[in-house]
């Protein structure tokens, strides 16, 4: 830094009060590269003789340097893996920032216009269409994104706070705004509470991925949602419907807004028929999907009722707690506050209605154990061992294993964790589900992995960040809580054992 004309400390102080460094790197690693610095011009200073001391601090000679080995191409590669990394991180918080200035200046203005006397309407319609003449953009969207930023600020504070410093992207703040939408117009949810939840999904936003943020958006908010997830579902459905868009180039979108689970079903069906085809059909999964849905929109036998019966059945996973099937209209309150709905592949919320419709139509029940201090699945009932080692793992998993990765475990395939090739058993402590990509990151890719103690798959980059997935609770998870304690005139009543 000080070859640079800069000074070292004072701009590892800046880092250190929130500046962000154009390479990415924190204000501890600036302090150790200038350390190392230091160490450096101490050492090549000690290789000049005390007789040209004189000539060293008169600039006739230089100040010699220390003998480096060449760099491996190795060590070249990491080191330019690195350097992308870090700027990229740099770049994101950068625009981060930039992106939460720009947020809190637009809801400044719409605050100071709606103060004013009069509709409020019109003037912020008024102001966005000056910002979007400059700008050389439309007056809606700007005063959509006028009226969103507005929202955010004033709405999630918390939320703002952490994309603007960084500590989030811009997508997971979007993913925490759209899953919030319906806590924050929920008047009986108190602020305290909505608070709490808005807390919990920053942490949350984090440390995982934007898509593991969405699912646990969902099971998070729907804890206090007061109207239940059945009424919304209700209410939801009523809303099916299918649409037309055109999409240019001759293109055009057909656009189904249904059940998730009969929809998720119907694309897992379409994908079956995919995965069928000839090895010589030149088609995409995409490309046949879509063709496969026409011609049996356009050509297929539409059955006389709902009833249709087809030799291709959907697999769709799909876990109900045992709550979902006791509760009644006239149910113990307790029993009825203890939320935990069925979950569409870990990730989608689904009614009780449905729940109880599925299960009344299954055949065959799998019961699963979860550890009730985790609520991370221990084992389920089977008899074939193979098998068993199969129910075990994909009701452990839920979902692809690989870094930030979401994809349902029906989409996945196990994997040895340690190749069965070299040494590696097929047991559960070291078998996991990776998807296609994630299992070719893992064999194609210069990433390692490994199976810890109860199923943490850690991931190790070339550059050394180390990721450690860690098993979801698939069932509810039970808290020790400090016991009520006794009024001091109540009476005690013998311990009957």
């Amino acid at each position: 830094m000080d070859t640079w004309g800069i000074d070292g400390e004072a701009y590892i102080a800046a880092v250190r009060a929130g500046a962000i460094d154009p390479h990415g790197y924190s204000a501890a690693e600036l302090q150790a590269q200038l350390d190392d610095c230091e160490r450096e011009w101490s050492e090549r200073l000690a290789l000049v003789p005390d007789e040209q001391l004189d000539d060293l601090i008169a600039g006739r000679i230089e100040l010699p340097t220390l003998p480096e080995e060449p760099e491996h191409p190795n060590a070249a590669r990491l080191r330019a893996d690195e350097q992308f990394v870090r700027r990229m991180q740099a770049l994101e918080a950068q625009s981060a920032r930039i992106e939460g200035e720009r947020r809190a200046l637009m809801a400044e203005h719409v605050q100071r216009v709606v103060e004013l006397p009069g509709d409020a309407g019109p003037a912020v319609k008024e102001l966005a269409t000056m910002a979007a003449v400059e700008l050389r953009l439309t007056q809606g969207g700007v005063m959509g994104r006028m009226t969103d930023a507005w929202n955010i600020v004033t709405e999630l504070p918390a939320a703002h706070e952490a994309a603007e410093s960084g500590r989030i992207t811009i997508a997971h703040l979007r993913i925490i705004e759209q899953q919030t939408r319906a806590l924050r117009l929920d008047a009986r949810v108190d602020d305290e509470e909505k608070g709490r939840v808005i807390d919990e999904l920053v942490e949350l936003a984090e440390r995982v991925s934007t898509s593991r943020l969405r699912a646990g958006a969902k099971q998070l908010i729907d804890e206090v949602l007061t109207e239940p997830l059945q009424q919304r579902h209700d209410a939801a459905r009523a809303k099916r419907r299918v649409e037309v868009f055109d999409a240019g180039d001759g293109m055009a979108d057909l656009v189904l807004h249904g059940p998730a689970l009969e929809i998720h079903a119907a694309h897992d069906r379409l994908t079956q028929a995919a995965r069928k085809k000839a090895k010589d059909d030149p088609r995409t999964y995409d490309q046949f999907r879509a063709d496969a849905l026409l011609e049996l929109m356009l050509a297929g036998l539409i059955p006389d009722d709902h009833h249709g019966v087809s030799p291709i059945t959907a697999h769709v996973a799909i876990t109900i707690p045992a709550t979902e099937l006791l509760h009644g209209d006239h149910q113990e309150p307790a029993l009825h506050d203890l939320r935990f709905p069925a979950v569409l592949d870990g990730k989608v919320l689904v009614d009780r209605d449905t729940a109880r419709r599925i299960a009344g139509d299954t055949a065959t029940w799998e019961r699963l154990f979860t550890d009730p201090t985790t609520g991370v699945p221990v084992t389920a009932d089977t008899y074939r061992p193979l098998e068993a080692q199969r129910r075990w793992l994909r009701a452990r998993d839920g979902r692809c294993r690989g870094p930030g990765c979401a994809k349902p475990v029906y989409r996945t395939d196990l994997d040895h964790t340690t190749d069965f090739a070299k040494g590696g058993t097929t047991s559960i402590g070291n078998l996991g589900h990776l998807c296609r990509a994630d299992h070719g990151l893992k064999h194609d890719t210069r990433w390692r992995l490994e199976q810890l103690p109860g199923g943490v798959l850690r991931w190790t980059s070339p550059i050394g960040q180390v990721i450690d997935d860690r098993v979801e609770p698939a069932g509810p998870v039970f808290k020790d809580v400090a016991p009520r304690a006794l009024d001091s005139g109540a009476s005690r009543e013998p311990i009957p054992f």
